[in-house]
């Protein structure tokens, strides 16, 4: 005779909460296939020139209705970038309305603390001791524009 055994229920577990660490990896390994795709997007554009690239109908934006005002002020800079003719690699602005990072992140500021909460996570989408305007130097427009939404990634993630 066989006698059944009653099998006690384990209790449900909760799931693991991410640590800012995890997150901010998380973050990184996403946007560094966006700013691959971007990368590859612009070389193919690179071999002809004859046609114009609005590297908004590229990059994926990230969405602007986040409540947060870091990530959005961050957002309105990567749109301000990554308009035709709206970023400028070697000085703060030029005479077509480009402008660098750092003078995008000003120009969309509402107010110093939001300012320099961009600009940190800026400086850690970055990811290296360089300057702002070091890097901005390196990059091309849709790089430049692909950082803004990064570091916007990362205000949401963080939720500053």
């Amino acid at each position: 005779m066989t006698t059944a055994t009653a099998v006690k229920a384990r209790p449900p577990t909760a799931a693991p909460v991410l640590d800012l660490d995890a997150r901010l990896a998380i973050a990184a390994a996403t946007m560094t296939v966006r700013l691959q795709e971007a990368e590859l997007a612009h070389a193919v554009d690179a071999r002809h020139p004859e046609t114009v690239l609005n590297y908004a109908d590229i990059i994926r934006l990230t969405p602007t209705t986040t409540g947060n005002p870091v990530a959005e002020l961050l957002q309105r800079a990567q749109r301000r970038i990554l308009r035709p003719g709206g970023w400028s690699r070697d000085t703060g602005t030029n005479g077509r309305g480009g402008v660098c990072l750092e003078y995008a992140i000003q120009a969309e500021a509402r107010n110093g603390r939001d300012e320099q909460e961009a600009r940190i996570l800026v400086r850690q989408a970055i990811g290296s001791g360089d300057p702002i305007t070091h890097t901005n130097r390196r990059l091309t427009q849709a790089q430049a524009g692909q950082l803004l939404g990064q570091a916007a990634a990362l205000a949401v993630h963080c939720n500053l």
